[in-house]
């Protein structure tokens, strides 16, 4: 059953792990940032989940769609990643918070469901925010000049957002 407490639980144990993921790549510790997002996953699926299946299907392929959006706004230019094994294929480090982003859909953002422009505009403007915080760590940078940055990475997640509610309820039945 799904509590306030297990709400509250899973915002601060993603908050906790985007910034340890994204402070010790920054850093060059990046063991520091997996140690944490290996908690983080423990702790949402051995205390939050209400469903392990459901909740693995779904972080898996929220988390590969997502991938796959970072890799095609860096293969349009709008996003390059640095320190990376390729300059258009998310790093490593992104592709957890990615993991841990996914997590959250049936959680954090539970009151988000069912109100469509709700997710477009928290996706809207959020998402596009978290990435000009990862470029002032110099780990990305995105297109200039920052509006076009915003716009365009704004509208991808207008849709993106809303798609990833709609796969929570196609695989939850809620």
């Amino acid at each position: 059953m799904l509590t306030k407490k297990s709400v509250i639980l899973n915002f601060f144990v993603f908050y906790i792990a985007w910034w340890a993921m994204l402070i010790s790549n920054w850093k060059g510790n990046p063991i520091i940032g997996w140690a944490v997002f290996a908690l983080a996953l423990a702790i949402h699926f051995f205390r939050v989940s209400i469903n392990k299946k459901k909740d693995l299907k779904e972080v898996v392929i929220i988390a590969a769609l997502g991938i796959l959006l970072d890799t095609a706004l860096a293969k349009s230019g709008i996003l390059t990643f640095h320190n990376s094994f390729s300059s258009t294929i998310p790093p490593l480090w992104l592709m957890g918070i990615w993991v841990l982003f996914a997590t959250t859909i049936s959680y954090t953002f539970i009151l988000l469901r069912n109100k469509i422009p709700a997710q477009v505009v928290v996706g809207g403007f959020f998402a596009p925010v978290s990435y000009i915080t990862g470029a002032k760590f110099g780990l990305l940078s995105f297109y200039q000049p920052l509006s076009t940055y915003y716009i365009i990475h704004g509208a991808c997640w207008v849709v993106f957002f809303p798609l990833c509610f709609y796969i929570s309820k196609k695989l939850k039945g809620f």
